[in-house]
């Protein structure tokens, strides 16, 4: 029987790399994925953005005070 994947709507990205305070890339323990909590912990620990893989060899950066944004419920 064929194994049944999760949609990827609901896979959170894997990311690979951090950009933070040291103005550089810094990589990340493998199978890192872009949770809520993660985007927190890396926010605290000075990081601004993530490079989050999006499919086979294509990858994308992503903003974690957007990130966090997005997430929060906004108060209008």
């Amino acid at each position: 029987m064929a194994r049944k994947n999760a949609p990827k709507e609901s896979r959170p990205l894997r990311i690979t790399h951090a950009y933070g305070i040291s103005l550089q890339w810094s990589k990340l323990p493998p199978r890192t994925r872009l949770t809520p909590e993660t985007a927190m912990d890396l926010r605290a620990e000075g990081f601004t953005m993530v490079l989050a893989k999006t499919g086979w060899g294509k990858s994308r950066q992503v903003s974690l005070l957007r990130y966090a944004d997005r997430l929060a419920p906004h108060e209008n």
